[in-house]
This record gives C-alpha cells, structure tokens and sequence, in this order.
C-alpha cells in the first residue's frame, strides 16, 4: 500500500488516502498538489518510507 500525506501549516504530515499501487498514489498526489499548491509525498505503508514528494508550484519557486 502507497500512502498520501499531506504537509500542514504546522509541518505534520496528515495521511489522506491510501492507494495499491504507487503509480496511482503518485497521480493523485501530483494531482492535488496541482490544486491546491500544497506539499504532498506518497509513503510506503509497510516499510514507512518516503517514495517521492511533489511539491505545489507556488513553494517550488
């Protein structure tokens, strides 16, 4: 299982939605961080590691 997390304001990564594979937790991440311009990263549920993190595009520049 492949996780979403949400960055807050406060720095904590709020899970969100979890997904079976990692190409679908990837799409939507991209795809809500897209909309909302927010900070997202897809987990590893089982083994606790970050995957990737996408970053909204108005933080990345």
């Amino acid at each position: 299982m492949y996780c979403i997390e949400r960055l807050d304001t406060g720095g904590q990564w709020i899970q969100e939605i979890c997904f079976k594979t990692e190409f679908k937790a990837f799409v939507n991440a991209r795809t809500k961080s897209r909309a909302t311009l927010k900070t997202y990263r897809v987990v590893h549920a089982t083994w606790n590691q970050v995957v990737t993190v996408v970053q909204g595009s108005a933080e990345s520049h």
